[in-house]
């Protein structure tokens, strides 16, 4: 088994939490959303918990938390702080279970004034699953999504 995979997305709202809590109770598995935007309307860990119905001690604490609803660096921006990938580590929730890790947004989101999503999927190093809505749009934003991955030699598990 991986040591865990990352969940990343075409874009936002395309069902990575509801992906990331279904592979967390089917696993098992342990949760971990490294950048946490919207927490003023709940946040994924506790979605994750709840649907999974893993232990809360197995849903690792953000890095980042952000209570405005937009991308990563905006958020950081507007609380006077700035996300530096290099605090961003995999958390030790249970050194038996894969972990899965759940991206904000899609891959091309700015987490910085100079990196992006990919950047931290690219540190992390875990393979990656990538969901997307299944109409024509998305579909094609899937393949160019993939695309992306294949030319910069990624490990893309699986699409969904």
């Amino acid at each position: 088994m991986a040591k865990g995979f990352f969940v990343t997305g075409t874009d936002t709202n395309v069902g990575k939490t509801v992906l990331s809590a279904l592979l967390c109770s089917s696993l098992p598995a342990s949760y971990w959303k490294p950048i946490q935007t919207g927490a003023s309307e709940g946040s994924d860990r506790q979605r994750v918990i709840r649907l999974s119905g893993i232990a809360p001690d197995l849903a690792a604490p953000e890095a980042y938390v952000f209570d405005d609803p937009v991308s990563p660096h905006l958020a950081a921006q507007r609380t006077g702080d700035e996300i530096s990938l290099e605090r961003i580590r995999l958390p030790e929730c249970n050194g038996d279970l894969p972990v899965i890790v759940e991206g904000a947004g899609g891959i091309m989101v700015p987490v910085n004034r100079g990196e992006f999503m990919k950047d931290l999927m690219k540190r992390l190093a875990l393979p990656v699953i990538l969901a997307s809505r299944s109409t024509l749009g998305p579909s094609i934003t899937l393949c160019f999504t993939s695309m992306r991955y294949a030319v910069r030699a990624w490990k893309c598990s699986a699409w969904c």
